[in-house]
């Protein structure tokens, strides 16, 4: 697959620039800019979170999974997650989320427990084996992950994590949450 230099991305942000100038006589496109930055940019993390996936043989997806398992394990929750905890956690369906953990499971990294509360559901905990293999691939994972920085400096790290806070608190503000739809009454 082809990736654009930064060059050819100027030239990709002056042509919507001039495209959105001349067909929609819009003069700021900042926000449209930053909406491609954005989505190029969470398109390429992804790609890198492949290419981590090629060196560890876990996919991103389950590691998040995995870590989230030991961070609350390591918070005192001994008894594990639900899955559709997981799967609002993971932001996935339950569909995926069930996938996700059959292969979790086979690999033997994880074990469900039936549920004291109730027995008629399970809770998601890590093996023995589970928790070494993320104890011990965490370095390497985190190191590729933060190359994703390298070409910033701290303060630019720091002011990048600042701001992309703040636009998604603002984006969160704008997000419109449907009203529950009403029972539908027979007459």
């Amino acid at each position: 697959m082809h990736h654009a230099n930064p060059q050819d991305w100027e030239q990709i942000h002056s042509h919507i620039r001039d495209q959105m100038r001349a067909v929609f006589n819009v003069d700021d496109t900042r926000g449209l800019e930053l909406f491609i930055l954005l989505q190029r940019s969470a398109h390429l993390s992804k790609l890198l979170d492949t290419q981590i996936e090629d060196d560890l043989e876990l996919s991103g997806p389950r590691w998040q999974i995995l870590m989230r398992l030991l961070i609350d394990e390591k918070g005192g929750n001994c008894t594990g997650l639900n899955p559709t905890n997981l799967s609002h956690s993971q932001r996935v369906s339950k569909n995926t989320i069930s996938a996700l953990l059959r292969g979790l499971e086979t690999q033997g990294l994880i074990q469900r427990a039936i549920d004291p509360a109730d027995l008629r559901a399970f809770r998601i905990q890590l093996t023995p084996a589970g928790r070494e293999y993320v104890i011990a691939n965490a370095p390497r994972r985190f190191e590729k992950v933060d190359s994703l920085l390298r070409g910033l400096s701290i303060e630019e790290q720091e002011q990048l994590i600042t701001l992309l806070t703040k636009l998604q608190r603002a984006i969160i503000a704008q997000i419109q949450v449907p009203a529950p739809k009403a029972a539908l009454t027979e007459e």
